[in-house]
Formats: structure tokens, C-alpha cells, sequence
């Protein structure tokens, strides 16, 4: 049985060799993520070249999505290296570009004293450390230290609560997404989005380039916003790392259940990402708690699961990718879904190609179909078709190269690129022969055939029941 559930796999030193590349793919990944927090345009650019090239010697469709860094706010450096803080003590956050020590640190980020108040949190490395504004002037914060430990260099600060003036889409943002579109990358992920405002800005500035926009939900206040922020993106990226530090990690998986059901409910491709099986960065297993995460994950019905340092910079990349291929298979075993999405993704009244792709779905089961094969120009009818989970494989025919990348993230769909418009009034032979060349059916299969009168984006209005011969 293949996965359903899609992966993806986040490029790093550990796995940016095309030897490395060819293994993820061999092994599950179907999306690579590239983090523009990290690396140069130099760099990302020679690994979207290797994972292109990869792709195409194997003939496999992968995606590469570029992870924009947004405002995230960092402490700088420390002269003499890490230092350690102890609770009661006072220490120094500055906008002022002076070496760190045991009472001082710096910021980039030039709004921190305006934006934070007396008795606001400041987490920093993940929430590790605490801190508790005590007062501030232009250019400094004094804190109290609230929990200690040991600071290193430019780790992340968090500031749960408090209303960050600088706006998602930073200038450093801009410069990469100009180099990202020009390179052709097939999502952007947009950090730290707190309003829907935040996504029809991207896509402004984008200017009109059909490039699906990944909102990254981190924040409280996205949270908040989590309705209109899903009617305007292309998908959602459930971000548990620092959403773990803003809302407390113990309301993270609810929040995520919340954030899959309505994505499922608005025909959304939803992603769960961070610390999935992040003891694998160290260990060739994952502890069994992890192997649960991802399980769960897959069971309330995330399309994707994200690996990130485990296959960035982790010591077992590869195991990390076929661990997680294994657990998405075994979970696809059982019906274990916590949404009938017969029930969930049923609007009314449907568009004629909803109600196309739920009629195939429901005659697939019917007959005792092999697949559901699907012709598409744009992609949108083999998402709406992976909205209904159907039990059968679903096969995604489309002449267009950047449809057959974009379809590699759609839970239960096998895109396959074709050459030539099939006519389903006239010969199916060459359609047939394709599919076999590509070992996807063989002589006897059953076929719900899902298509259009014309090749328009959103044209699909038709179905048809074949036996291949």
C-alpha cells in the first residue's frame, strides 16, 4: 500500500547531495522545503537546481517550497560565547550593535522597546529561557530573568501577547520572494501571519503569478484569525514550534485539530510541521511518542507532515524520511479518521466540478474501482478530489509541469505528466499505453475517469467508467 499523506522534507547540509536528494525521494519525500532563514540566493539556488535535476532522472514530481523568514526577532552575539543566566538577575536587551556579555545583549530587531511594556514575557530559544520586562527606554529593555539557563548566540526571541509592529513581509522577505519566483519555486510560505490582510499583501506583490501561498499559523493572533485566513490561502502550515511558545504547548494539539478540521471543511491542503520526529536528529529511532505525533496527525487528516532539522542538519536524514513514510503507511491501514470527509466537505449547492469529483468518489467504492484517474489543467480538480479521501488511488493526468509539481502536496493523488489532450470520445489506446508505460495499471483494472469538456481551469464536468484492456 503507498502513502496517502504526503512529506516534507526540509533541505539542509545533511541532505542537499544529489545522492542524498535521490534517496529522500526514493524513500517518501514529496516536497522540499528550502528555509530562506538559513543560506544564501547562491545556495538555495545550486539545491533547487539539484533537487530539479534529481526529480527529473527519476521521474518523479517534487515540489520545492520556499519557507520566507519573516520578523523574527534574534538576540545577537556574545564576545566571549555563550553566557548563563540565573533567575533575579537584571540583564540588558539593546538595539545597539554591542557585543554580548553575562548583563547585555543586542537586537536587530529596532522596535522592541516600543512594542513591549513592563511585565511582558520575553522567551527566548524556544521559551527556554524567560524574561520579564521591567522597563524600558529607546533603545533598551531591562528585564528581570524569570528562568534561567544558558544564552547562545542569535537564538529566537518570542513575545506571547504582545502585538509586533513590524509588518509579516520584512525587506530581506521581499528580496527573497523576487528570487524565489524567478527561479520558479512551486509554494511560498509566509512567516508569522497574523491577519488575512497579511496574505492578500503577498499575493499583491506577487503580481498576479499563480503561486500558492503557504500561511504559516505561529501566532496567537492567526489563531484568532483563522477563518478568514484560510479563505484566502492556497494552504495552511500548522508551525508548532513557535506557536508552542506563544499560546503554551499544552493547547498546540488541540489548535491543531482545530486548524486540520477546518481546512478539510474549506477544501484547504493543511501541513503539519515541527519537532515530528526531532529525537531522530540524534537517534536512528524515533521515540514512541513521536511515532504517535505523526500517526495522529495523519488520522485527523493532515494532507502533509514536515520533517525539518531531522533532515536539515540531523545525523539520520534518511532514516528520519522512511520512518515517517512507515508510520503514514500503517496508519493508512485502519479507518481511524476523526472527520467522515463525506460529511465535512460537502457544500451546497456544489459546483459542477465538486459534484463530479464527490459522484466518482462514491462510484469508485460502488464498483470496486482500481483508480480514479483524473485529467486537469490547473491541478484544482485533483485537490478537490483529494478533499473527499477517497479509498481508491487517485491518478492526476495534466500537460502542464508546474500542475504535476504543485499536485505532489495533495494527500492521495499520483500526478503524472502527459504529452498530448486525451479525447474520451475517441480511442483510449494511447491513454492506456501511457498509464502502463508508467506501471500504474495493468489489463483488467477498473477506472473512474474524471474530466472535462475543455481543457479551461474549473471545466470538469464529466465522469466515465473504463476497463482497461
Amino acid at each position: 500500500m503507498s502513502k496517502r499523506a504526503k512529506i516534507i522534507c526540509t533541505i539542509g547540509p545533511a541532505s542537499d547531495s544529489e545522492a542524498m536528494l535521490e534517496q529522500l525521494m526514493l524513500n517518501g519525500m514529496d516536497v522540499a522545503r528550502l528555509n530562506f532563514s538559513h543560506g544564501s540566493h547562491e545556495s538555495h539556488l545550486q539545491n533547487m537546481e539539484r533537487i530539479r535535476k534529481v526529480a527529473r532522472r527519476l521521474n518523479k514530481p517534487v515540489a520545492i517550497l520556499m519557507d520566507l523568514q519573516g520578523p523574527k526577532i534574534r538576540i545577537g552575539t556574545f564576545a566571549e560565547g555563550p553566557v548563563t543566566v540565573k533567575p533575579g538577575e537584571l540583564f540588558t536587551i539593546t538595539t545597539e550593535d554591542v557585543p554580548g556579555n553575562q548583563h547585555i545583549v543586542s537586537t536587530s530587531y529596532q522596535n522592541l522597546p516600543r512594542d513591549v511594556h513592563p511585565e511582558d514575557k520575553i522567551l527566548i530559544n524556544d521559551g527556554l529561557i524567560q524574561m520579564r520586562v521591567q522597563k524600558t527606554t529607546d533603545k533598551e529593555v531591562f528585564c528581570e530573568v524569570v528562568i534561567g539557563g544558558i544564552l547562545y548566540d542569535r537564538k529566537g526571541i518570542n513575545l506571547p501577547g504582545v502585538e509586533i509592529s513590524e509588518p509579516s513581509l520584512t525587506n530581506k522577505d521581499l528580496s527573497d520572494l523576487q528570487f524565489g519566483l524567478e527561479h520558479g519555486v512551486d509554494y511560498v510560505a509566509l512567516s508569522f501571519v497574523r491577519t488575512a490582510a497579511d496574505i492578500r499583501d503577498i499575493k499583491t506583490r506577487m503580481a498576479g503569478r499563480a503561486v500558492p501561498v503557504v500561511a504559516k499559523i505561529e501566532k496567537p493572533e492567526a489563531v484568532e484569525n483563522i477563518d478568514a485566513i484560510i479563505a484566502e490561502s492556497d494552504a495552511i502550515m500548522v508551525a508548532r514550534g513557535d506557536l508552542g511558545v506563544e499560546i503554551s504547548a499544552q493547547k498546540v494539539p488541540v489548535v491543531q485539530k482545530m486548524i486540520i478540521e477546518k481546512c478539510m471543511r474549506a477544501g484547504v491542503p493543511v501541513i503539519t510541521a515541527t519537532q515530528m520526529l526531532d529525537s531522530m536528529m540524534a537517534n536512528p529511532v524515533p521515540t514512541r511518542a513521536e511515532a504517535s505525533d505523526v500517526a495522529n496527525a495523519v488520522f485527523d487528516g493532515t494532507d502533509a507532515v514536515m520533517l525539518s532539522g531531522e533532515t536539515a542538519f540531523g545525523k539520520y536524514p534518511l532514516e528520519s524520511v522512511a520512518m515517517m513514510r512507515d508510520i503514514i503507511k500503517e496508519a493508512g491501514h485502519g479507518d481511524y479518521f476523526r472527520i467522515n470527509p463525506e460529511k465535512v466537505f460537502n457544500h451546497r449547492p456544489m459546483s459542477a466540478s465538486r459534484s463530479v469529483c464527490h459522484v466518482a468518489n462514491v462510484s469508485a467504492d460502488d464498483i470496486g474501482a482500481n483508480y480514479i484517474v483524473v485529467f486537469t489543467e490547473s491541478g484544482f480538480t485533483a485537490q478537490i478530489m483529494s478533499k473527499y479521501r477517497p479509498r481508491v488511488p487517485v491518478l492526476a493526468l495534466t500537460m502542464r509541469e508546474v500542475s504535476y509539481r504543485k499536485m505532489a502536496l495533495y494527500w492521495g493523488i499520483r500526478p503524472s505528466l502527459i504529452d498530448h489532450q486525451v479525447d474520451l470520445h475517441k480511442d483510449l489506446a494511447p491513454f492506456e499505453k501511457h498509464l502502463k508505460e508508467e506501471g500504474l495499471v495493468k489489463s483488467g483494472d477498473k477506472l473512474i475517469i474524471v474530466a472535462g469538456s475543455s481543457i479551461e481551469e474549473g471545466a470538469t464536468n464529466m465522469m466515465r467508467i473504463h476497463r482497461v484492456l
